[in-house]
């Protein structure tokens, strides 16, 4: 019993592999959202475990080849350089990323969608960290409106609920909550996922504020306004790492 981590090379993609061992009759591999995750008997950890990683390699060929980007979520992000385009919410914006003697990073929006992002000239600090903090804090702000009409339009066409607070956050352990204070958040990392999962994630919130649980009421009332939500909560759990900074 017990765990390891590992990196297949994939005709030359970087793949991390978790080899998990636990009671169980064969081994079996899946898409978890950071790792390929191969679960194996206990019995069979040992003589054969590199027989079980050479089989997860050739399944996840075979995978890629039938569904082709569907790894994608596993590459490495590409550092964010000057010149750049971020993309989100069905927009772009040219990264104009310059150097000043200032103690923190400032991002701005100029004119004709060019978001100029000034790091401090020292050094000693991580350059790409900062960055992404700051097209997080950006983001947060730009499409807080947007977020704010999306709710209203769902909220008055088919629950006419109080709503107390919408926020904009940037969470990783959920996509949305709603609290018993009526109080809606939703993670800024939506945005980079397709407009209708947008609205999904907004409409399973709202059904929060008549169901606080996900009872089949609850999603009764989802796939009433949705019919094809599951397909969007399959978007989300696939594109986990994929829909981040």
């Amino acid at each position: 019993m017990g765990s390891a981590n590992l990196v297949l090379d994939l005709d030359g993609i970087r793949i991390p592999l978790k080899v998990i061992v636990e009671k169980r009759n064969g081994a079996r591999v899946s898409l978890g959202g950071k790792h390929v995750i191969l679960r194996v008997p206990v019995q069979l950890f040992g003589s054969d475990y590199t027989q079980h990683v050479a089989w997860a390699c050739n399944w996840l060929k075979e995978l890629k080849i039938a569904k082709p980007g569907i790894l994608e979520r596993y590459l490495e992000k590409k550092p964010y350089t000057d010149g750049d385009v971020f993309s989100i919410g069905g927009q772009h914006f040219l990264l104009e990323i310059t150097e000043k003697d200032t103690p923190n990073g400032i991002i701005k929006l100029m004119h004709e969608g060019v978001l100029r992002v000034t790091l401090p000239s020292k050094t000693g600090y991580n350059r790409q960290k900062l960055i992404k903090n700051l097209l997080i804090r950006f983001s947060q702000r730009y499409f807080l409106a947007d977020m704010h009409q999306r709710v209203h339009y769902f909220n008055d066409r088919y629950f006419q609920k109080e709503i107390e607070s919408i926020r904009l956050k940037y969470n990783t352990s959920n996509w949305g909550s709603c609290s018993t204070g009526k109080n809606l958040n939703f993670s800024v990392r939506l945005y980079l996922a397709p407009d209708e999962v947008v609205n999904y994630v907004v409409i399973h919130e709202l059904a929060h504020l008549v169901e606080m649980n996900h009872s089949p009421r609850f999603w009764k009332i989802v796939s009433d306004i949705m019919p094809d939500f599951r397909e969007k909560e399959k978007m989300l759990k696939a594109n986990s790492a994929v829909y981040d900074f």
